[in-house]
């Protein structure tokens, strides 16, 4: 192993890892590449072959290494022209608005920086020079180098590696493969801002990969000769690549890119307060207030559309095909416009900042015919002073919506915009000025998926058979009724805050059922989503906003609060309609099962709650709580001390949807728990969650090192539930990133391990995640909790323990509710008196 450092161009700092093979062969021993435990990853190998130097057969070796590039941003933008934009990356205060803006240029700058990079790699490059005289090192002086970015890198030996020939024909290649138009925070590529630090000490950090052909020479004339010539062919080839990335880096183009994301990331702090708080998100001192607002009106900056999701007009909704992520052309795209109507449509206005100069005043980006595209150019002294935007488009409010239409007239369309509406998106996208709540979740059925101890009472109840209790509903195999309600449930225990539906991926039964099928089967032990959206929204704990599209089922119009009708690709506000409709039609004065009305089914239950009891408890003297809401649970201890104890993950397949959590050790493990092992234990399936980016190849591995950094604080905080260990993941990441996590997830190393420029390499390398990562994917992406407590709950094998119910804080409303109640009772007791005097 050999590590060194130094300069290019005097600002970039560039650290070097060399791997030898005995230390790669050492890591892959537990780590296998093939499905196998134990024994060297089929990956791990030494080509050797021969060369001919004056005359002579000389043996060359190759060697693998690591690059860590960092630039401080205050050199990367000491240009006049681009000195203007340093102040932005970093937060001068700590308000919600002001740390959104400087966290998303830094991603957008980071995930820029990255697609650069990409298509300026892989450089390859050979060097024959002598730093002596003497002509007896020139073997040990001829090197090649070939240098890639993580992901190329990966790719690269895939195709090479991978059994499948016809995979091999379909295999992302570099410059290549389609660009993933999401912008998401990775681990190859960074911006870090220490937080204790001077906003100018932020630094550009980027991961590359290092493949060099060496001589095959003596361990002390590799430490004499080889280092230095391998330090020179490192800097020649490094300088002929930052120099025109640095210019790409402070382009016009790269500014666009950031104010692109800047401002989605305003627009969709605008919609409603984030549901699960921490130190980094909004203030929610007002939250209850802000939720149970009707303003539709228009808004700034510092109010809340009390929606679910914006989407601008003018924009490209449709994409080219079923399986791309690129926009269709317009012509025949048909760009989107907002409804006429007073409930639907607004116009906002964003205080973008800096990034004002970059944009039109519709949120579109700039582009100026008369300016270069590597230039920052500003433009004329108005666009310098004003920095908000009005953008005109229609929101998705709160409650519950209805997409309508005919079949093939967008509806669908419509629906998967809202569902990407949770990432930033690139400037050509077409759906760049269309956000969604970032806790909105898309629910579908999932045949055969696992669950463990959920409680789906509120969909499912009265199975036939005995001891099928459905507050602790467990199946290995679920049917697409049971499967789409304990998704519905296990969103609620993540704290989403709106659920997006399409019939056509719905379980039928699960979606509706209509008065002739109630009054042929009475004890059906389904009810419906239909009867439960409106109790959701309206329940204190959850307030919980669904969008449906619909075609099929007309009693969906019963629980509407807005109907969005799609014909020919153009929205029209049907509620008006809808209204009619349900007026003649409805079956909303039938009574279901003596608990309320047909379609108006209340959320909470009003029985007194008993202690909650385990399936443990055998003596049958307490009772299990009646609830509808999710049950506390957490990850078994005795199953994290047993089979899932010291766990490595790994991708199934290169572009699959499928994780291996494995034991990471030769098998003799010291924990036992009291369960079987079965063959599929550790394998989650993530196959039907459409929210993971692009092929979720990168996304869904971040999901998998997110898994081994939960379970681990599960061990450390017993005392925690899911939402609670979610909320610790999100702190997590927003202070150190993926990288940090991986960092503490070595048994040697605390957990602020600490993410300097000067110490992230030699800490990075000792953890082994870091070694699958690199290997598995070559990069991962950031997914958002919700997707991690979707792989968590997927994971064969692992069992959830339910935790005592926590006392429940009222809330602001709450309080001035019982407050009222209290009053009214007063009031009626003292008119009471008088009627008797």
């Amino acid at each position: 192993m050999e590590t060194f450092s130094f300069s290019v161009l005097s600002d970039w700092l560039v650290d070097f890892h060399a791997f030898s093979s005995q230390e790669r062969e050492h890591h892959h021993l537990h780590h296998p590449a093939d499905g196998s435990l134990g024994g060297p990853s089929a990956r791990v190998t030494t080509s050797s072959h021969d060369s001919h130097v004056n005359g002579n057969t000389v043996s060359l070796d190759s060697i693998e290494g690591i690059l860590l590039v960092c630039l401080p941003l205050s050199k990367l933008f000491d240009a006049d022209e681009a000195r203007g934009a340093l102040d932005s990356f970093v937060s001068h205060d700590h308000s919600n608005s002001d740390a959104g803006m400087a966290r998303g240029a830094r991603v957008a700058l980071a995930d820029y920086a990255a697609r650069s990079l990409s298509k300026l790699l892989p450089l390859t490059c050979s060097q024959n020079h002598a730093l002596d005289n003497s002509s007896s090192h020139d073997v040990y002086n001829q090197i090649s180098l070939t240098i890639k970015t993580m992901g190329q890198a990966k790719h690269s030996q895939a195709k090479i590696n991978h059994r499948s020939h016809r995979r091999d024909r379909t295999m992302r290649a570099g410059k290549n493969e389609p660009e993933i138009p999401f912008v998401l925070e990775r681990t190859d590529c960074i911006v870090y801002s220490d937080k204790n630090q001077h906003t100018k000490d932020a630094v550009l950090q980027f991961y590359l990969h290092v493949h060099a052909i060496i001589p095959r020479a003596h361990q002390k004339l590799m430490h004499t000769h080889f280092v230095d010539s391998l330090k020179y062919a490192l800097i020649q080839a490094m300088t002929q690549t930052l120099h025109p990335f640095k210019c790409i880096l402070t382009s016009r183009e790269c500014f666009g890119h950031i104010a692109t994301v800047v401002l989605q990331r305003k627009l969709r702090g605008m919609l409603q307060p984030p549901r699960n708080f921490n130190s980094t998100t909004s203030d929610n001192n007002n939250h209850a207030n802000t939720l149970q607002q009707n303003n539709n009106s228009n808004h700034n900056g510092n109010s809340y559309l009390n929606a679910v999701a914006f989407i601008a007009d003018n924009s490209i909704l449709p994409r080219k095909s079923g399986r791309s992520c690129q926009p269709m052309a317009s012509p025949p795209a048909i760009p989107f416009h907002s409804p006429e109507s007073d409930m639907l449509t607004t116009v906002v206005q964003v205080e973008v900042g800096y990034w004002r100069r970059f944009l039109r005043k519709d949120g579109t980006l700039l582009r100026p015919d008369n300016c270069k595209d590597d230039a920052i150019v500003d433009s004329n002294e108005e666009e310098r002073t004003d920095t908000t935007l009005s953008i005109r488009g229609m929101i998705i409010p709160v409650g519950v919506t209805l997409i309508v239409g005919g079949g093939y007239h967008g509806k669908s369309t419509l629906l998967q915009a809202l569902s990407a509406g949770i990432y930033d998106k690139i400037p050509t996208d077409g759906r760049e000025r269309c956000v969604t709540h970032i806790d909105a979740l898309s629910i579908r059925a999932e045949d055969g998926r696992y669950v463990n101890r959920c409680n789906v009472s509120a969909f499912i109840s009265n199975l036939p058979g005995k001891g099928l209790d459905t507050t602790r509903f467990s199946t290995m195999d679920a049917s697409g009724s049971t499967s789409q309600a304990a998704n519905v449930v296990e969103a609620l225990e993540s704290g989403a805050s709106a659920l997006l539906v399409d019939e056509d991926v719905s379980a039928a039964n699960f979606m509706a059922r209509d008065g002739r099928m109630r009054a042929m089967i009475m004890d059906e032990p389904i009810t419906p989503l239909l009867y439960r959206v409106n109790g959701l929204f309206l329940s204190k704990e959850h307030h919980v906003s669904t969008v449906v599209v619909v075609g099929g089922v007309g009693e969906w119009l019963d629980v509407a609060d807005a109907v969005i009708l799609m014909k020919d690709y153009v929205a029209y506000d049907g509620l008006k309609k809808a209204r009619s409709v349900s007026y003649q039609f409805s079956y909303g004065h039938v009574q279901y099962a003596g608990r309320g009305v047909v379609h108006r089914l209340p959320w909470e239950v009003k029985e007194e709650k008993k202690p909650i009891a385990d399936e443990a408890d055998k003596t049958g003297d307490k009772k299990k709580p009646v609830t509808l809401s999710p049950l506390r649970r957490k990850p078994e201890t005795a199953c994290l001390m047993g089979k899932f104890h010291n766990v490595a993950v790994h991708l199934l397949d290169s572009g699959s949807s499928r994780l291996w959590f494995y034991p990471d050790d030769d098998g003799s493990n010291s924990y036992f728990d009291d369960c079987d092992n079965d063959e599929d234990d550790g394998i989650v399936d993530m196959s039907k969650c459409s929210q993971l980016v692009g092929n979720a190849s990168e996304q869904l591995y971040g999901c998998g090192i997110c898994i081994l950094w939960l379970l681990r604080e599960s061990m450390n905080h017993p005392e925690d539930d899911m939402l609670d260990l979610l909320k610790r993941l999100e702190a997590a990441l927003d202070d150190g990133g993926m990288n940090q996590l991986m960092i503490s997830l070595h048994q040697n190393l605390g957990r602020d391990g600490g993410s300097s420029t000067k110490d992230v390499l030699p800490k990075i390398l000792l953890s082994s995640a870091a070694h699958d990562l690199w290997e598995d994917v070559g990069f991962a992406l950031r997914p958002r909790i919700h997707e991690v407590a979707m792989t968590l709950t997927r994971m064969r094998g692992l069992r959830f323990e339910i935790l005592p119910e926590k006392p429940r804080q009222m809330d602001v409303s709450s309080e001035e509710e019982e407050e009222q109640k209290k009053k009214m009772a007063a009031i009626a007791e003292m008119w009471n008196n008088r009627r008797k005097k």
